[in-house]
């Protein structure tokens, strides 16, 4: 990296609290993936009340096992969420990474194309809460982050996106550079 990308660039990961709500997620999740598993010794208590052919299953229900775990793993990992917001000159990206997968990007944004950028204050939301939007999105620690901000631009399909992420006080200097209706707040904690 040049100096000038290094001084243009922030990058900044931040994963999703666990909420009571996920939480139940993961439950009926185990739950679900346990009963998928034991599947094939019902149908065998099933078989063999009205058949002798039961024995047959025995051969199935070590397959639903052996690759039942491997998918149960694969598919926790939707249950982990980590955000990454990378502000490399005038260019705002937001990545979605589910456990250790590759990041997807969900959002990218010229910084001159934002019609602002401030804090998600009861203030500012009710200053914005009126303007026209196709798409509003939750990328945030929790609901209630100290350091969570508020963004309005179009995205690449077009579409206007309201987005709610977590503000660094390096990516917000940045992008205040290019734009200064972006709000740098002096109590970030990032």
């Amino acid at each position: 990296m040049d100096s000038e990308q290094s001084t243009n660039y922030s990058e900044y990961s931040y994963e999703k609290t666990v909420t009571a709500k996920d939480k139940l997620k993961r439950v009926l999740y185990f739950i679900c993936v346990v009963l998928v598993m034991l599947l094939p010794l019902f149908v065998m208590l099933i078989v063999r009340i009205y058949t002798s052919k039961a024995y047959i299953i025995m051969y199935i229900m070590p397959l639903f096992i052996v690759l039942g775990i491997p998918l149960a793993k694969f598919f926790f990992r939707y249950f982990q969420v980590e955000y990454k917001n990378i502000v490399d000159r005038s260019t705002f990206k937001m990545e979605l990474i589910h456990g250790k997968a590759k990041p997807r990007l969900l959002y990218e944004a010229d910084v001159h194309d934002m019609a602002f950028a401030v804090p998600a204050t009861e203030e500012n939301l009710q200053k914005y809460k009126d303007e026209a939007r196709d798409i509003t999105a939750r990328c945030l620690v929790t609901d209630d982050s100290p350091d969570a901000y508020i963004t309005l631009f179009k995205d690449k399909n077009g579409k206007k996106v309201f987005l709610y992420f977590e503000g660094s006080k390096k990516a917000l200097k940045i992008m205040n550079y290019y734009n200064k209706n972006v709000v740098v707040s002096p109590d970030l904690s990032h």
